[in-house]
């Protein structure tokens, strides 16, 4: 039996993680699942702290672990800001079963995480307050070890076949 891949996916807020993700599930891989990291803290008011931190991880770890687990599932496409390698191997630690690991890093020029950014903002998604840290996390994601997607002037079909190619090429 073949080994699942997971398939993470980082890159700073607004850069496309979510539309990419849902892409790649509903039109590139099979009996594929998607979970954004986000949805494991949507919570009202947002409270960045410790406990809360611990807490989404788990939320993260217990998910992850559930797709692995089902006998269905051979392809798991997890999303989130993911700009430290610490918070990759926070989330690995915590899982069981095996699997083939793949991360990527979506990493925008400036001018197109703003234009994308800006995109989001007009439509009431996001908040123009955020702009400065989602630049600001851009260069961290060179440290992180994941292939690097440059995003800059491509729509999430062609980021899509670039990750398709890579997870299909280690076979």
């Amino acid at each position: 039996m073949k080994n699942k891949r997971l398939i993470f996916i980082g890159g700073p807020m607004g850069v496309g993680k979510t539309t990419l993700g849902q892409y790649l599930v509903e039109h590139k891989l099979d009996n594929a699942v998607f979970l954004d990291g986000d949805w494991c803290w949507y919570m009202n008011p947002w409270n960045f702290n410790d406990e809360n931190k611990k807490m989404v991880v788990k939320n993260i770890q217990y998910l992850l672990n559930s797709f692995i687990a089902n006998s269905q599932l051979e392809n798991i496409v997890f999303v989130w800001v993911m700009h430290q390698q610490k918070i990759i191997d926070e989330i690995l630690r915590g899982l069981k079963g095996d699997y083939d690991f793949y991360s990527f890093s979506l990493r925008p020029s400036v001018s197109e995480l703003r234009k994308r950014f800006i995109k989001d903002i007009r439509s009431g998604i996001r908040e123009e307050k955020d702009l400065s840290e989602a630049v600001a996390r851009i260069p961290m994601y060179k440290s992180v070890h994941s292939f690097k997607i440059n995003v800059t002037g491509t729509e999430y079909p062609e980021n899509a076949k670039k990750i398709f190619k890579v997870i299909n090429q280690a076979k």
